[in-house]
């Protein structure tokens, strides 16, 4: 069994642990997912946190490194447009500039005090990131 990246070209991105790449196609195929598939990939590192709000939902985030480090790479233009982000803005007392900002709200405080030149760029980034694969 391994672990599969499907890079959605919306932007998105589906994990499947599944026996081989045909495999998980199939599964991500019977989820009937509105997206299509731009790439797949195997990778080697995966984990998520998966919380039980009050209202009986399942929200999961992100906090893995080895996780976030596998799927980076999906997304170049967004890592250059928050690489160049932080050199102008410089990174918060919370963060550790040598790792990447995690999904939490502790975490990514200091985003609330970017310039709104900052937000346009990783807004720019992200929209870029969903075209780059749709045509």
């Amino acid at each position: 069994m391994s672990l599969f990246s499907f890079r959605m070209k919306g932007g998105n991105v589906v994990v499947v642990y599944a026996q081989d790449g045909a495999s998980a196609t199939e599964v991500v195929r019977e989820m009937g997912l509105q997206d299509t598939v731009a790439t797949v990939r195997q990778i080697t590192s995966f984990a998520a946190k998966f919380v039980l709000t009050d209202n009986g939902d399942l929200q999961t985030t992100l906090l893995h490194l080895g996780t976030l480090n596998e799927l980076a790479p999906d997304y170049p233009l967004l890592q250059a447009a928050r690489a160049h982000s932080y050199a102008d803005f410089g990174s918060s007392d919370t963060d550790d500039s040598t790792k990447p900002v995690l999904f939490n709200k502790l975490e990514r405080q200091h985003g609330k005090r970017w310039g709104q030149r900052d937000k346009d760029v990783i807004s720019y980034a992200v929209q870029q990131e969903r075209e780059r694969f749709s045509n």
